[in-house]
């Protein structure tokens, strides 16, 4: 047992530093709220700043609405436009209006 001591701290340790790192991806938006927000920034024709998970990671797009589905949406933004499916937002908010065009 005393010559697993050693092994079993090191694995501690490094997991405790993992836990650190973490990057929270969980969303506190249902499915619903975020087709409500998103259909209200679309009526609205307002700009919408979203952060999306992906590929572990959070990414921002700062845009407005132009298509909506239940499973996807499509977002113009200064540099192009993004396809975002709804499970991967984390969250919506309104931004100030900028033109686009």
């Amino acid at each position: 047992m005393m010559k697993w001591m050693g092994f079993f701290l090191s694995e501690h340790t490094t997991s405790l530093s993992d836990d650190k790192n973490k990057v929270d991806m969980t969303s506190d938006l249902t499915k619903e709220e975020k087709l409500v927000l998103m259909g209200q920034l679309y009526a609205s024709q307002l700009q919408g700043l979203f952060i999306v998970k992906e590929d572990k990671q959070k990414a921002t797009y700062l845009g407005q609405v132009t298509e909506l589905s239940p499973k996807e949406t499509t977002v113009k933004t200064a540099d192009g436009y993004q396809l975002l499916q709804v499970e991967d937002i984390l969250s919506i908010s309104m931004t100030e209006e900028m033109d686009f065009e």
